[in-house]
C-alpha cells in the first residue's frame, strides 16, 4: 500500500499553516509541480487592485518548535543555484507546525549580502545553513514582503535608468561642446528618463546637486537648441543643472547596495 513520507507530511501541514498567517491582500496560487522547488506564488493585491507584486516560495516544514534563534540546515545548494535563475524573487519560508510561526527570507538577496560573506565556498557545498532574521515573521510583518518586491522592481527599473542616462550624459557632454545637431537625439533621451518618475522620485529628496525642476524641462532645453542650433546660457545652465542632479540618483541608487550591507555589517536591518 502507498505510504506518504514524512517530510510530505510536515511539508503540507505547513501550507495549509501558511495560509493562516497571510492577509487577505495575497492571493495563494498552489503550484502542483512541487518537485521542481516552488511550492507557492504569492501575488500581492492592494485592497482590490492587482498590483502586479509576485513572488516564487519553497516551504520547509518542521514539526519541532521554533527556538530563539531560527535557523534551517542541511538547505539544498541546488535549491539555491535553482532560486538564482529566477528574475522574480524567490523565497524561502520556513514553518512550525508546532509554534505556529512562519519565518522567510528572500534567497536571492541572502545569498549576495549574507551567504557570500559567511560562507564562501558555498557552491562547492551540498548543502547550507540558512538564518531568518527574528523580524522576518509572516504573520506580523508581511509587509517587508512587499518592501522587498518594490525594492526589486526599482532595481530594475534602475538598470533602465543608468543605460538611458550613460547614453545622454555621453551625447550631452557633445552638445555643451558644440555639436547642437545631437540636441534632438538628447531630447528623446530626457524624455524616457522623465517617464521613470517612480524610480526617480525614490531617490530625489537624497540628491543635493542640481535641481529636479531643471530636470522636468530640461527636454525643452534640448528642443531649443535642436531648433534654433545655438546654444543659449539659459539652456546650457538647465541641462547642467539636470545632469548633475541625474548623477546623484545614479550615485544613490549603486550606492545602495552598500548601505544595505552596512546595515546587515550592524544588524540594524536585513534586506533580505
Amino acid at each position: 500500500m502507498p505510504k506518504r513520507i514524512d517530510t510530505h507530511r510536515i511539508d503540507t501541514k505547513a501550507v495549509r499553516t501558511i495560509f493562516t498567517h497571510l492577509n487577505e491582500n495575497w492571493l495563494v496560487r498552489s503550484l502542483e509541480e512541487r518537485d521542481y522547488g516552488i511550492d507557492l506564488q504569492l501575488e500581492r493585491f492592494d485592497s482590490d487592485d492587482a498590483t502586479g507584486d509576485f513572488i516564487f516560495v519553497q516551504v520547509k516544514g518542521t514539526d519541532k518548535a521554533f527556538k530563539e534563534n531560527v535557523q534551517l540546515s542541511g538547505f539544498p545548494v541546488d535549491t539555491v543555484n535553482y532560486a538564482l535563475m529566477f528574475d522574480v524573487p524567490f523565497f524561502l519560508f520556513h514553518t512550525s507546525n508546532v509554534s505556529k510561526q512562519t519565518k522567510y527570507v528572500w534567497l536571492q538577496n541572502y545569498v549576495e549580502t549574507r551567504l557570500e560573506k559567511d560562507t564562501p565556498q558555498w557552491k562547492t557545498q551540498d548543502s547550507v545553513t540558512i538564518y531568518f532574521p527574528d523580524e522576518n515573521n509572516l504573520k506580523s510583518n508581511d509587509s517587508k514582503i512587499a518592501d522587498i518586491i518594490k525594492k526589486d522592481k526599482l532595481r530594475k527599473v534602475g538598470v533602465k535608468f543608468l543605460a538611458i542616462y550613460e547614453s545622454l550624459k555621453f551625447h550631452s557632454e557633445s552638445v555643451l561642446t558644440g555639436q547642437p545637431a545631437v540636441a534632438h537625439g538628447c531630447a528623446i533621451e530626457a524624455r524616457k528618463l522623465q517617464k521613470l518618475s517612480s524610480f526617480i522620485n525614490e531617490y530625489k529628496e537624497l540628491v543635493f546637486e542640481g535641481n529636479y525642476t531643471d530636470f522636468n524641462t530640461f527636454h525643452e532645453a534640448y528642443d531649443n537648441i535642436a531648433n534654433t542650433l545655438e546654444i543659449d546660457s539659459m539652456d546650457k545652465e538647465t541641462i547642467s543643472s539636470a545632469m548633475k542632479f541625474l548623477e546623484g540618483i545614479k550615485f544613490t541608487f549603486l550606492n545602495q547596495d552598500e548601505i544595505n550591507d552596512f546595515a546587515e555589517d550592524m544588524g540594524s536591518y536585513h534586506p533580505y
